[in-house]
């Protein structure tokens, strides 16, 4: 059986949280078409080859100085259209700081653009949003 368009996109949101998590820049790249656009906050990668470097960029600044990155999404809002969709999740992401020790707890905002070619769904545009931490400062 089959899956249906809804539930490969499902996976593929699922499978992105889990490459940012512990896979590599190029893991997480694949899941996004050659003339993707990534805005990262104010950072704005176009193109695979822009995106998998922002990625690593990324990994060796704020992952890899996290134990235990969790990513966890909340209430996907699909809408598809023939070989085109949208989708957006809220996301929190925690894990705990390599230096300080703190626990850190994110939470966020993903909107993307996807497209079905050759039956396959990956990312063409995706929109990061980071909120305010969810826990007490001070």
């Amino acid at each position: 059986m089959s899956a249906s368009d809804h539930e490969q996109i499902q996976s593929l949101l699922a499978k992105y949280c889990f490459a940012t998590d512990r896979g590599t820049a190029e893991e997480m790249a694949a899941l996004f078409w050659d003339d993707a656009v990534v805005q990262f906050g104010e950072n704005r990668n176009e193109g695979i080859e822009a995106v998998t470097a922002g990625f690593a960029a990324w990994i060796r600044k704020m992952r890899d100085p996290v134990e235990g990155l969790r990513h966890l999404l909340h209430t996907p809002c699909i809408d598809i259209s023939g070989n085109h969709a949208t989708a957006e999740a809220y996301y929190d992401a925690d894990g705990h700081s390599r230096n300080k020790g703190r626990r850190i707890s994110l939470r966020g905002l993903y909107r993307d653009r996807l497209e079905k070619r050759d039956g396959e769904w990956r990312f063409v545009a995706r929109e990061i949003q980071i909120w305010r931490s969810m826990l007490e400062s001070g």
